[in-house]
């Protein structure tokens, strides 16, 4: 008789040749969009979710035994990375430190060979100092969990580690506005860009798997710790380097036709695998809205005692949560 598969709060899909998304049901409602890429001999983590189960019913909870223990129908019926003399060493990539993405690393500390943690060296101190408040920990309140950063990289540059013949075929992108040490990441073999919590649609992409419950609102969160102007200033570069990219996979198609490959974006939330610069452009168009007037607020809230303010443009993909402040133009212009 074969054996019954323990229940989980994770459900998963393979989204490219390497690369599977997992997602979380959460107590803190988040889901957070887990991206998990195969290597030969290494396995790329970004994010780590929230490590709290929505519901008591599962009985597998943590991502890592999710991820070594449970085979997949997408992977040929096999975990991911399956404990033993070939296991993949783990490489996390943290896009930032808020703490619906770092409170699963722990589980991963205790791996052999140890893991590597990345973080972007532009935001390293808004990590290293206060991680507490601005993980946001503190104000739920949870323990803040306990890790140390081994590469802290920089803009434009890839990963190359001890034994590796070859860097990885990625390039990390500083990218803040949404926190100071938001970190963006390029994967050159499948063309796809790795956005954190950068922005995502308010609904989930088609056909993402089913989850017990309704995502949250969907709304891109503008949180205290981001800076609008240097927010803008990300949206274009993300843009520069997007149609750039889309050049020259448009020229590679030219020389070996077809097809026609372009940058896809896949978000730390409800959003994977779509058109890189049609979502950019899009938040882009919707923020200069937001500041010009076009858009009225949908409603205030208080959190952490800031007042917050929700922007839905009606028919559109995107909304928006942040301090009341950020879209002021007397601010916008003061700054």
């Amino acid at each position: 008789m074969a054996r019954s598969l323990p229940k989980t709060s994770f459900i998963s899909k393979r989204i490219n040749p390497s690369t599977f998304l997992i997602i979380e049901d959460d107590s803190y409602g988040e889901q957070p969009y887990i991206y998990v890429k195969l290597y030969p001999n290494h396995i790329f983590v970004t994010d780590t979710g929230c490590n709290s189960p929505r519901s008591s019913k599962p009985s597998l909870t943590s991502l890592r035994e999710y991820i070594e223990t449970i085979p997949l129908p997408d992977y040929d019926n096999k975990p991911l990375n399956s404990p033993g003399p070939t296991q993949k060493q783990y490489v996390i990539i943290c896009t930032h430190c808020h703490y619906d993405h770092i409170l699963g690393i722990p589980q991963f500390l205790s791996a052999t060979p140890p893991p590597l943690i990345i973080a972007s060296k532009a935001g390293q101190n808004f990590i290293t100092h206060n991680l507490p408040s601005h993980s946001l920990c503190k104000y739920i309140p949870i323990p803040t969990p306990k890790y140390t950063v081994t590469n802290w990289v920089d803009y434009l540059s890839t990963l190359s580690i001890p034994g590796l013949i070859q860097p990885f075929r990625v390039i990390f992108l500083h990218t803040p506005g949404h926190t100071p040490d938001s970190l963006s990441y390029y994967d050159i073999d499948t063309q796809t860009l790795y956005t954190g919590d950068l922005f995502y649609t308010r609904h989930p992409t088609p056909p993402t798997p089913s989850i017990a419950v309704p995502p949250a609102t969907g709304a891109i969160i503008f949180p205290v710790d981001g800076n609008f102007i240097t927010y803008m200033s990300t949206l274009d570069l993300l843009l520069s380097f997007i149609r750039h990219r889309n050049r020259i996979l448009k020229s590679q198609a030219e020389l070996t036709p077809p097809p026609v490959l372009r940058v896809k974006s896949c978000c730390s939330h409800l959003t994977y695998n779509v058109d890189a610069e049609t979502i950019v452009e899009g938040v882009k168009g919707l923020f200069e809205r937001i500041i010009r007037g076009e858009v009225p607020s949908s409603g205030k809230e208080v959190r952490r005692g800031v007042v917050m303010e929700l922007w839905v443009e009606e028919g559109g993909v995107f909304s928006v949560l942040a301090p009341s402040k950020t879209f002021k133009s007397k601010y916008y212009h003061s700054n």
